[in-house]
């Protein structure tokens, strides 16, 4: 009979000794702090534009280091579409975040983004062409659909001439 105690204790104290080993759960992601307006003018619009200018005459890339910044470029506006699917801190950013369509574009920002980064590590400008194309198509989708009116919160961005 003590065996058979003994038995049903310990059938009532390993759950809990098991419970107590597991990790505190960890939050999904670190709370954004600006809006995704100010993520799209600081990061992504800032990226895209520096892709965008080696379709300008006499800016096409031709050395290494030319190359490298392509790539640099193309990694930032990648992360960035990670940065802008969790959200901001503008009004309608936390509704934006859930919507499967902001989501989609997200995705298809992050691709064009690593279509240019590959472009820019075979120093391809046929292909890296053909990816600031997809990301141009995306960029106008997403407005479309998200972002009609231009700009929003007077936060623009500031072109830079090289």
């Amino acid at each position: 009979m003590c065996r058979h105690l003994a038995s049903l204790a310990w059938v009532a104290v390993i759950p809990l000794l098991v419970g107590c080993n597991r990790a505190a759960p960890q939050s999904a992601a670190v709370p954004p702090a600006v809006s995704i307006n100010a993520e799209l003018v600081g990061l992504v619009d800032h990226a895209a534009h520096a892709l965008w200018d080696v379709e300008r005459e006499g800016h096409a890339p031709a050395s290494d280091e030319d190359w490298a910044e392509v790539e640099d470029s193309a990694v930032q506006l990648a992360a960035s579409a990670t940065v802008i699917a969790i959200g901001g801190t503008g009004p309608a950013d936390p509704g934006w975040a859930q919507l499967p369509d902001w989501k989609k574009f997200s995705l298809e920002l992050r691709d064009g983004a690593l279509l240019a980064r590959t472009a820019a590590q075979g120093r391809n400008l046929d292909a890296l062409l053909k990816a600031n194309g997809q990301i141009v198509e995306v960029c106008e989708a997403c407005h479309k659909a998200f972002k009609p009116e231009l700009p929003t919160e007077r936060i623009v961005h500031r072109h830079r001439s090289r």
